[in-house]
């Protein structure tokens, strides 16, 4: 007894060090943000005897420097007591404009604030590698949750330092400038508490694979388990960068049966650590184990939904200590959870959460989905505060502790994705959240679009690429009606995932993949490549505008979408742009997409201007349209855009034009040589590289061959490569007997 008094003591000591003052609910007294956050303070201004050095200081070091020929007049104002925003002018007399430099960690980035650029041309932009485009008036170092903001036009350079730190170059145009600075800025200006970044990173790997729900719901067996993975590796899947084979609600309680449950249990059964780890015999004979090993023998990896209910009545009238209960000290049922266990009980922890997670890392899971935390939270914890106030706890952090529980024994390595809806509640302790409700839903990809990549990973739900079945309704799916799907549906669902960095879980019957018509886009859209926001803001910001006014205990029930949560369905942004910046090339894909109904006539033909993508106006750039395998040649200022039938989609390649034949494209993948091209050089009239090439997949590389050159051979893995010639246009082509990285070679010479 006393050794459980001391336990809890400690936990809920631990429990108080480890979470932040939150404007979620009533806090703690005397918590304490987690080790290494900067300051919540304005930067100190720091200028020269003689005015012309500036500096701004923050947190200890320089941020922000610059040297004038003049003598300068510099102000600053600072408002607000916990979103702070600093405001700093510097008035020049005699000269338009300055540069100064900006020192950032390894994650800092170059971004746009809203504004006019927005306004004029509505686009959503990501970031792969460094930005460098001229939209951008603000950078964002995530270490350290900082913004400063310049004013529109100002001209920011971004760079790699020796020791991989970022430096920014800025220019200013006017002679009065004013710049904003942001301490804290998605922690206390989006209302994030719980976004401390200097203790996680977001999880980077490619987030693709295929989950059983949306193609069995509860039908899934063993059996069909074998049959995706013959197809998939049939089709060589994983080579094209899908990974993980997750299976969903299905397997669990065969121990459960019988069992005398919570009224509210809708049909969850048990929740305790045999729920998750002992299977369904009738359905999976070989249990966990031989789900674990045939799924990494068939070269993915495993992963399985589990739910964070409790519904085992006997255990609750035992131990109602263990569980949220009513004044009366009767443990409250909720849909969906039936009984909420409490975890920062130290009994609850030791014996029903922490053995539950620990035999998934045990068993080999490297992927657990954790649904229900809605419920756990809305329908229990935020109905039922008078027993929150006599444990002296906030929802939050009930919910934080056990996904604390969970962290610590998958690891830091585990991918962990939160579900369902919005949940700003488990930032940092889980890798993605499944921002809307069950089914595809392309419109929450840009209702969190500057979250994605900085705050965690969006999850848009599993996407069936031919949709057999729709929803009925939002939020749980308990119904579904029929539906008939149109071929670009099978392209333009995969490659929006792709697109937006979020998850991409395929979910459809085997049956589908055997047909190759149907694989053009989910080859050609995996794997995602983690990007960045190009944008400090969310392309429609009403649910985030939400979270920055309202306490999150006013959501009461988690039985449809609260207002924070994405919808999955609306309007569309037809535009897209991802910026690439490797160590090999600079280029931009831009997109354009209509996601209509399949009666709809199509969009029109339309003119899109370099400028309005953030790229220079005087450049001349080599545009290539990827679906269509087409050229659109030498061009600037503007892309003519052909219309676009229902679902249809246009992946453009903008390169700047060089004095030289280059790369102009490639069919690999809608980045257009991201994905595979691992090394290329221009030397002695030669065109060297190396790319990561697929078995039986023919692949094609076109570059660009301006007057003045002439082509003359072309070697793939020493041997002659197949070449098609075309005006300007020169395409490669070759297919690999095996998956491998392949050196290339195109030589010219000097006509």
């Amino acid at each position: 007894m006393k050794k459980n008094i001391l336990y809890s003591c400690i936990l809920i000591i631990t429990i108080q060090l480890l979470l932040p003052k939150s404007g979620f609910g009533q806090p703690f007294k005397n918590l304490q943000e987690q080790p290494g956050g900067p300051e919540n303070s304005s930067a100190k201004i720091k200028l020269s005897n003689d005015g012309k050095n500036l500096s701004l200081i923050y947190n200890g070091s320089e941020i922000f420097s610059v040297q004038f020929n003049e003598k300068v007049k510099v102000t600053t104002t600072s408002s607000g007591n916990d979103a702070i925003t600093q405001k700093i002018t510097i008035q020049l007399n005699k000269r338009n404009g300055f540069k100064a430099k900006v020192n950032g960690s390894s994650e800092a980035l170059a971004a746009e604030t809203g504004g006019k650029a927005q306004r004029a041309f509505a686009i959503i932009r990501t970031s792969h590698g460094l930005s460098n485009n001229l939209r951008n008036n603000a950078i964002y170092d995530r270490n350290l949750d900082w913004m400063l903001q310049a004013s529109e036009g100002t001209v920011i350079k971004s760079r790699k330092n020796t020791e991989r730190l970022t430096n920014f170059e800025l220019t200013f145009k006017n002679n009065r400038e004013e710049i904003f600075f942001y301490p804290k800025y998605y922690q206390k200006h989006k209302n994030l508490p719980y976004y401390q970044p200097w203790n996680y990173k977001v999880y980077k790997e490619s987030i693709t694979g295929w989950s059983s729900w949306w193609a069995y719901f509860r039908e899934f067996t063993e059996k069909d388990q074998n049959k995706i993975l013959e197809v998939w590796q049939k089709k060589h899947f994983a080579d094209y960068g899908y990974r993980f084979i997750q299976i969903d609600d299905v397997y669990h309680g065969e121990n459960d049966k019988g069992r005398e449950n919570s009224e509210m249990a809708n049909s969850y059964y048990g929740g305790r650590p045999t729920t998750w780890l002992d299977w369904k015999k009738d359905l999976f004979p070989g249990g966990i184990a031989n789900y674990v090993n045939s799924i990494n023998a068939a070269g993915f990896k495993s992963a399985i939904w589990m739910g964070c209910f409790f519904s085992d009545k006997k255990t609750a009238n035992e131990h109602p200590d263990w569980l949220v209960t009513d004044k009366n000290g009767k443990p409250v049922e909720t849909p969906w959870v039936s009984y909420t266990m409490d975890a920062t009980n130290p009994e609850v922890v030791e014996t029903l959460i922490r053995p539950t997670f620990k035999g998934l890392k045990n068993a080999g899971l490297e992927y657990v989905k954790i649904d229900q935390l809605r419920h756990f939270l809305y329908d229990c914890l935020n109905n039922n505060l008078d027993w929150c106030k006599r444990k002296g706890v906030t929802p939050d952090q009930v919910v934080r502790a056990y996904l604390q529980i969970a962290r610590e024994e998958l690891g830091d390595k585990a991918f962990i994705l939160a579900c369902w809806g919005t949940l700003p509640e488990s930032i940092g302790l889980v890798d993605a959240c499944r921002i809307g409700g069950d089914g595809f839903g392309p419109v929450t990809m840009q209702q969190y679009n500057s979250w994605n990549g900085i705050v965690w990973r969006n999850d848009p739900d599993h996407c069936d690429i031919l949709p057999r079945k729709a929803g009925q309704g939002t939020g749980n799916i308990t119904e579904t009606k029929d539906v008939k799907a149109i071929r670009n549906e099978s392209i333009i669902r995969p490659a929006l995932a792709s697109i937006a960095g979020a998850m991409l879980l395929l979910s459809d019957k085997p049956e589908v993949y055997e047909n190759e018509n149907n694989l053009i886009g989910l080859r050609r859209s995996s794997p995602v490549l983690f990007s960045v926001p190009g944008q400090l803001y969310d392309f429609d910001a009403s649910k985030t505008d939400w979270l920055k006014s309202h306490q999150r205990t006013e959501i009461v029930s988690g039985k449809s979408p609260a207002p924070v949560d994405g919808d999955q369905f609306g309007n569309v942004c037809p535009y897209w742009l991802n910026e690439f910046n490797t160590d090999i090339e600079s280029w931009n894909v831009f997109h354009i997409l209509n996601w209509s109904e399949k009666d709809n006539t199509g969009t029109p033909a339309k003119a899109v201007a370099f400028k309005d993508l953030g790229l220079d106006s005087s450049k001349e750039y080599l545009v290539y349209e990827f679906w269509s395998d087409k050229f659109l040649g030498v061009l600037k200022n503007q892309i003519q855009a052909e219309g676009l039938a229902p679902y249809g989609l246009q992946s453009f390649a903008i390169r700047e034009k060089l004095n030289r034949p280059q790369l102009v494209s490639t069919n690999r993948h809608l980045s257009q040589g991201a994905v595979e091209v691992e090394m290329m050089l221009w030397d002695s009239n030669s065109i060297k590289g190396r790319s990561r090439m697929i078995v039986n997949d023919k692949y094609v590389m076109s570059f660009y061959v301006p007057d003045g050159y002439k082509f003359k051979t072309a070697l793939v893995d020493g041997k002659p490569a197949a070449v098609e010639k075309s005006s300007n246009l020169l395409k490669v082509n070759y297919t690999p007997s095996q998956t491998a990285s392949l050196s290339w070679e195109i030589n010219f010479e000097k006509s």
